[in-house]
């Protein structure tokens, strides 16, 4: 990427002191840069494709290992809660009651994560929990954001149409479109729906550049 996408220089941001979220900041610019570049052309820039798959796939993969983990047993409903577990290729548990089913398919996606399960007492993942955080708070603001931050280059110049994921079903396929147009972008197969998945995809990253330079201006 060219040294304008990087955390400091011309166009670029404060850094904070603090290097994890720096990084990220970093990251987060760089992807909105070549989300923008494959709107223009499928064919990206010179270390476009390495850049989503060596550091922005694996970011959203602690998304989703924070999402899984963070996963309480009163969260969902029961039947979403069985098709997440069948997502990850999870046997569902054998039938009992409403909440122990409940309890056991939380644990399930947990165990799967890292967490939960007959385990030795360790201390939190924190990447995944910080990775998840983050993305709830970047899906929250996005919706607010006012139009003259908003960069996605076709219109309408609003995320104010696009709703906030809130059960856990919104929010896992929140994340799988995630990955799914990132993807694509790296192999070089260019936006999949440009007025719908990408556009969400390019919202969240564009967010998150607007929250990693301090922006929390909201639209009235």
């Amino acid at each position: 990427m060219s040294e304008r996408d990087a955390p400091t220089g011309p166009g670029g941001f404060e850094p904070t002191g603090f290097a994890a979220f720096d990084r990220l900041a970093g990251l987060f610019r760089a992807t909105r840069a070549v989300l923008d570049a494959a709107l223009r052309d499928p064919s990206l820039p010179d270390g476009g494709a390495a850049l989503i798959a060596d550091a922005v796939l694996p970011h959203i993969e602690q998304v989703a290992l924070g999402f899984r983990a963070t996963l309480r047993a009163h969260d969902g409903d029961l039947a979403e809660l069985r098709a997440l577990v069948q997502a990850v290729g999870l046997a569902a548990p054998p039938a009992s009651s409403g909440a122990e089913v409940r309890a056991a398919l939380a644990e399930a996606l947990q165990a799967r994560s890292g967490t939960g399960g007959r385990r030795t007492l360790v201390a939190a993942p924190s990447e995944p929990l910080t990775a998840v955080g983050h993305a709830r708070v970047v899906w929250a603001l996005m919706p607010h954001t006012p139009s003259d931050d908003v960069h996605f280059p076709v219109r309408p110049r609003t995320y104010g149409d696009i709703a906030v994921p809130r059960t856990p079903g919104e929010l896992a396929t929140r994340i799988e479109e995630l990955e799914r147009e990132l993807w694509s972008v790296a192999t070089g197969h260019g936006p999949r729906d440009r007025s719908g998945a990408y556009r969400r995809t390019y919202g969240f990253f564009d967010t998150a550049v607007r929250l990693s330079d301090g922006g929390l201006r909201l639209s009235v």
